[in-house]
């Protein structure tokens, strides 16, 4: 179990929250960025003596890691008990199995009732489904319909009813390569552009195990060194 006096990156972030709690993940398969969110979900839930606080999880296209979360917290019994039964997963069978049905689920979150304690929301993969739907339509102006309506009805109303009740919303997406900057950007950036966020994104540093976290908010960033280890991510 962390502990955010002891982890540069976990207590950075949590820093930033207070101000923004608007969190962006994106990266390569492989870097950590379910890891990363529920390490984080985990230790804020279980951050205050009594233990009250809960999370709803959207497994979009992800599976929720309920093996992982046991793993990374195995020394914590307890903590991992209150974390299983407060973390609330929805849909709670499986993921989605296409866009519509995922977009009919989003466009009811801005009037859905949540449990009276959930702090946190967690959307994990958010992009998955909309990025098959864009390509598998080749017609422009569809395109750009589907984007628009994806940002406001679906997750522009669910960003405002958590700034007003302040929960932090979590978004873990994919990436896409841009050409034009030799570099991988979350999926549409420019659509997540249009939001203040605080944006991590998680990189893998070429012929190493290591890899490469960059935290950036309000035109600042910084950047830190991680690895992947049975008790999850660690800074160095």
């Amino acid at each position: 179990m962390i502990e955010l006096e002891k982890s540069a990156i976990f207590s950075y972030i949590f820093d930033l929250s207070k101000d923004n709690g608007l969190i962006s993940i994106a990266g390569k398969s492989g870097t950590g960025k379910t890891t990363l969110a529920l390490q984080f979900v985990s230790t804020l839930i279980t951050i205050k003596i009594p233990y009250r606080d809960q999370c709803v999880w959207i497994q979009a296209s992800e599976q929720f890691p309920k093996k992982r979360l046991r793993s990374l917290f195995k020394s914590f019994p307890d903590k991992v008990n209150y974390i299983l039964k407060n973390i609330f997963v929805a849909p709670g069978i499986k993921p989605f199995s296409n866009y519509q049905k995922q977009s009919a689920y989003f466009r009811k979150l801005k009037t859905t009732i949540f449990p009276n304690n959930v702090k946190i929301i967690v959307i994990d993969n958010i992009s998955h489904f909309l990025r098959y739907s864009i390509a598998s339509n080749s017609d422009f102006k569809k395109r750009g319909a589907i984007l628009d309506e994806f940002f406001s009805v679906q997750l522009f109303p669910l960003i405002m009813r958590c700034l007003r009740e302040k929960i932090i919303l979590i978004l873990i997406h994919e990436v896409s390569f841009d050409p034009n900057s030799g570099k991988t950007k979350p999926f549409f950036s420019k659509l997540y552009d249009r939001i203040n966020s605080i944006n991590v994104n998680l990189s893998k540093a070429i012929g190493s195990g290591l890899k490469q976290m960059e935290v950036s908010s309000n035109g600042t960033s910084t950047k830190f060194v991680y690895e992947i280890g049975e008790s999850g991510i660690a800074n160095l």
